[in-house]
């Protein structure tokens, strides 16, 4: 299972790395664009434009983690997480613009045919922005992983194709220095298609998870493993999840062995459910859990409030000069209503008067309460306070 982190613990680790990020983002912008424009390499300027959206996209994720990391409120009662989600659709989406706008301009100068010399000291531009941007992958991914931050794992893959789309400028500028002056627009192009497809994929996840895409088959197989271990429960439906930022919440109806059970010992199969889910399966901070007597999935008869059938049965036995009982139960089947009623045991009476009067009871409620499956009566020996 995941180590759990506290959402405070959790804020200041995402936000340490985000700024360190955001600091090596601003120096390399400047030294690539420098680099790109007096050494003439149009590569390192792409190169310096990824940069730049790093930048940006950092400055982003630090606004989001300084929401996200305060608790829940009564305006957002599920935690404010999501801000994240919203920092990395705009990531995704800003990269996919300054994908789109560096290829074309690497098209225009292929078409055209309009290449430039780059220096030979840019080639150390570019090889201190890969040791730089993969240094800050490896330290990034890995407090994501800790964190379970969707939106700081995918700061973490953009440092890694910065880095990535830098060893390409590098082999792009050195061709270009060998002979192949083409080079270098052809892999500000290459360059260009990465950050565009990178920022794509990162806005089509945090637009799925907006729109509330439950777990993956592998995590709803885990919970339904946990949920049929666990005592009391026969089977289960209606299984719902959503993930909300770096969290997941799920829903389920659990239909119990015992249909007759009583509401207490149902809220307690519900909370050990509850409890063994989160035990059990990372990322889930709560599960909302609905107890069922039997398959509701099909629906089911609406059948009358307990007020009506109180008045039912009142005036059922009444007419036929019956006792009221100290206590009613009632169970709601598919089927039907069972009611229960509770009589104090009479003094010196025989079993054929209680069978007799049993039956007087049945047959009275019968023809008053619509939607009776049957109706059961236990005498007991001591008198108990009605409920």
């Amino acid at each position: 299972m995941t180590e759990t982190i506290s959402r405070s613990d959790r804020g200041k680790k995402n936000m340490r790395v985000t700024l360190m990020g955001a600091g090596t983002n601003l120096v390399l912008f400047f030294t690539k664009l420098a680099g790109g424009i007096f050494g003439h390499s149009d590569a390192l300027v792409a190169d310096a434009v990824h940069s730049l959206s790093d930048l940006l996209s950092d400055l982003g994720l630090i606004l989001a983690m300084h929401f996200s990391s305060q608790p829940p409120d009564q305006e957002h009662p599920y935690g404010h997480e999501r801000f994240e989600t919203l920092a990395a659709l705009g990531t995704g989406t800003l990269l996919a613009l300054n994908g789109t706008g560096i290829g074309y301009e690497a098209v225009q100068r292929l078409v055209i045919g309009h290449y430039g010399m780059p220096a030979v000291w840019t080639l150390y531009i570019a090889a201190f922005a890969i040791f730089a941007k993969e240094t800050l992958y490896q330290i990034t991914i890995r407090v994501a992983r800790k964190t379970r931050s969707a939106a700081l794992r995918a700061n973490a893959w953009d440092h890694r194709t910065d880095a990535i789309s830098s060893v390409i400028v590098l082999i792009g500028i050195g061709g270009s220095l060998l002979g192949a002056p083409y080079l270098d627009s052809v892999v500000a192009l290459i360059v260009a298609l990465m950050v565009l497809r990178i920022g794509l994929v990162t806005a089509w996840e945090a637009l799925q998870e907006l729109a509330d895409r439950g777990l993956d088959d592998a995590v709803l197989a885990q919970i339904r493993e946990v949920i049929l271990g666990c005592e009391g429960v026969r089977d289960l439906h209606l299984l719902k999840t959503r993930k909300v930022g770096h969290q997941a919440l799920a829903e389920v109806h659990l239909q119990v062995t015992n249909p007759l059970l009583s509401v207490s010992e149902g809220h307690q199969i519900a909370e050990r459910v509850r409890m063994s889910l989160l035990q059990a399966v990372d990322d889930l901070v709560d599960a909302t859990i609905h107890i069922d007597s039997e398959n509701d999935e099909e629906g089911g008869a609406v059948l009358p409030p307990r007020s009506v059938i109180d008045e039912k049965v009142e005036s059922g036995l009444l007419a036929r000069n019956l006792p009221l009982p100290q206590q009613m139960t009632l169970h709601y089947l598919k089927d039907g209503v069972v009611i229960c009623l509770r009589y104090p045991f009479p003094p010196a009476a025989s079993l054929e008067s209680l069978q007799a009067q049993e039956k007087q009871i049945q047959e009275a409620l019968q023809e008053k309460v619509s939607g009776l499956q049957r109706v059961d009566v236990a005498w007991q020996t001591s008198a108990r306070e009605k409920e």
